[in-house]
C-alpha cells in the first residue's frame, strides 16, 4: 500500500492527464480541410475559417489546444472563464466572469455570445467549447428578472443542499440563454466539445445546455423550488415569472436539439476515475471503481463511506461524483473538505485508513484547497494540537482545520471540472507504519 504522502502525489499526476488540452489533443485533429473528433470528421471548404466560441473553467485550455491543432484555420475565438487570461492570441476574446454566482460579468458574456452567433452567416462553421461552471459564467435573466434577483435565487439554492440537476433546471427557465435558447441566435453549423461535470453525462445538463435542447419544464423548476422550501423565499420577480409561466407554451425551453449543433462529450468523472485506476495500477495496487456515485448530502455520504469501510477488510478503492452541503457556518471550506473532516470525526481508531477527497477544478468551496487527506496519523496530530473537530465541523471551517493540520491539498486551479474524486486505501497490516 501507499502512504499519505505517495497518494498525494497521484492525486496530482490525475490533474495533470485530465488536463483539458491533452483530452482534446488525443481526440481531435484537423488535416485535408477535415476536423477529426475521434472516429468522425466534418469537412470544412478551403475558403472558411472557423469561429471558436466557448464558456466554463476550462475553456481556456480547451482553446489552447485548438489552437495547436488548427490556428491557421480559426477565424476569431470569443471565450467566457473563470480564471485570468495567460494565453493572448491576437484573433482571441476573453472575458473573465464570475462563479457561482452570476455577475455583471455573466450577462456581459452572455451579450457578447448572443452577439457573436447573430453575426455568424448561415455557411460558417462554429465550434464551441463547454465545461462545467457554464451556467454561473454566462448568463441572461428574463426580461422581467433583475440580475439581483437571479443572484439571489442562485445563492438561496446554493445555500439550501439542492442538487445541481435542480439548480439547472431552474436557472434554464429564467434565463435567455440556457436550456437550448443560445442556439436561437444562429442558423450556422456547429460542433459542441463538451467536458461533463455532472453524474450520467446528460447533456441538456452540462452547463445548463446553452446549445442543447431541455426536456425539463416550468413545472420541474417550480417543484423544485417548492420541494427544497425555497419557492417563497425566492424574489417576487421570480414567483411571478414561474407562475406566469406555467401556462405558457412560447416560454418554454426547446424540446428537441438543434439539426445545425451536434455535441461530442470529450472528458467526464469516469474519464477522471479511469485516469485514477491507471494510475494507480501502475504502483502495484488493484484498484477498484466503485458504480456508486456521490451524490448525496456530504453527511449521508460520510456514513456510507464510513459502513463501507467497515464491511472491507483492505484494499483501494475509488469513486467519484459531488456530495452537496448544506451551510450553517461562517467557516472556510468546501464539500470535499467537510466530507473528510466528517470521516475523519467518525474515524475507525482500529484500522489504517488513508482517505482522500478532492476536486478536480482545483476549488473546493470558498477555499484556495481542492480538498483534503488523512491517515491514522491524523488524530494523534488533532490531539497534540488539542483541536475541536466537531467544532470546526459546526461552524463549516474544515479548511482552517486542515490548514492547521497541513494536510489541504492544493494545487491551484485546474481550469477544469470532472466533479470530484474519492480514493480510500484500507490496509490489512494495522501495524505497519509505511502505510
Amino acid at each position: 500500500m501507499l502512504n499519505k504522502k505517495e497518494l498525494e502525489n497521484i492525486f496530482v499526476s490525475i490533474l495533470e492527464e485530465i488536463n483539458p488540452q491533452k483530452l482534446i489533443k488525443k481526440q481531435c485533429k484537423f488535416e485535408n480541410d477535415r476536423f477529426y473528433i475521434n472516429s468522425e470528421s466534418i469537412e470544412i471548404p478551403k475558403n472558411k475559417k472557423i469561429h471558436i466560441l466557448g464558456s466554463g473553467k476550462a475553456v481556456l485550455s480547451m482553446a489552447e489546444a485548438l489552437y495547436e491543432i488548427m490556428e491557421d484555420k480559426i477565424e476569431k475565438a470569443l471565450l467566457v472563464g473563470a480564471y485570468e487570461n495567460n494565453f493572448k492570441k491576437q484573433n482571441l476574446t476573453y472575458i473573465k466572469s464570475t462563479h457561482p454566482i452570476p455577475s455583471v460579468k455573466s450577462v456581459e458574456g452572455a451579450k457578447a455570445l448572443v452577439k457573436e452567433f447573430e453575426a455568424l452567416d448561415e455557411d460558417d462553421f462554429f465550434i464551441y467549447l463547454l465545461s462545467g461552471g457554464n451556467s454561473a459564467l454566462v448568463e441572461l435573466p428574463a426580461d422581467e428578472i433583475s440580475l439581483e434577483e437571479f443572484q439571489k435565487t442562485t445563492k438561496l439554492m446554493l445555500e439550501n443542499s439542492m442538487p445541481i440537476e435542480s439548480i439547472n433546471c431552474v436557472r434554464k427557465h429564467i434565463s435567455q440563454v440556457k436550456g437550448g435558447r443560445l442556439a436561437r441566435f444562429t442558423k450556422a453549423k456547429g460542433v459542441v466539445l463538451t467536458l461533463s461535470d455532472v453524474l450520467g453525462d446528460k447533456l441538456e445538463a452540462i452547463g445548463s445546455a446553452p446549445l442543447y435542447f431541455d426536456s425539463t419544464t416550468f413545472q420541474d423548476a417550480f417543484d423544485a423550488l417548492k420541494k427544497y422550501n425555497i419557492f417563497e423565499k425566492v424574489p417576487n420577480s421570480v414567483q411571478n415569472y414561474l407562475k406566469k409561466a406555467l401556462n405558457s407554451k412560447d416560454l418554454e425551453t426547446p424540446k428537441s436539439e438543434s439539426s445545425n449543433v451536434k455535441h461530442y462529450l470529450i472528458g467526464s468523472n469516469d474519464i477522471l476515475l479511469n485516469v485514477a485506476k491507471n494510475l494507480l495500477e501502475k504502483k502495484n495496487l488493484n484498484p477498484i471503481i466503485v458504480d456508486e456515485k456521490i451524490d448525496d448530502d456530504v453527511e449521508i455520504v460520510c456514513k456510507n463511506l464510513l459502513q463501507f469501510c467497515k464491511e472491507k477488510q483492505e484494499g483501494c478503492f475509488v469513486f467519484g461524483g459531488e456530495a452537496t452541503v448544506n451551510v450553517n457556518g461562517n467557516g472556510k471550506g468546501g464539500r470535499n473538505q467537510h466530507l473528510v473532516l466528517s470521516f475523519l470525526d467518525s474515524y475507525p481508531k482500529d484500522e489504517d485508513i488513508i482517505f482522500l477527497s478532492a476536486a478536480s477544478d482545483g476549488i473546493d468551496g470558498n477555499s484556495d484547497a481542492s480538498g483534503a487527506i488523512i491517515d491514522k496519523d491524523s488524530l494523534k496530530k488533532v490531539e497534540e494540537l488539542n483541536l475541536d473537530i466537531k467544532a470546526y465541523m459546526k461552524n463549516f471551517d474544515s479548511n482552517t482545520f486542515f490548514d492547521k493540520l497541513n494536510q489541504l491539498l492544493k494545487p491551484g486551479p485546474t481550469h477544469n471540472n470532472m466533479l470530484d474524486i474519492v480514493i480510500i486505501l484500507i490496509n490489512k497490516n494495522k501495524g505497519d507504519k509505511n502505510v
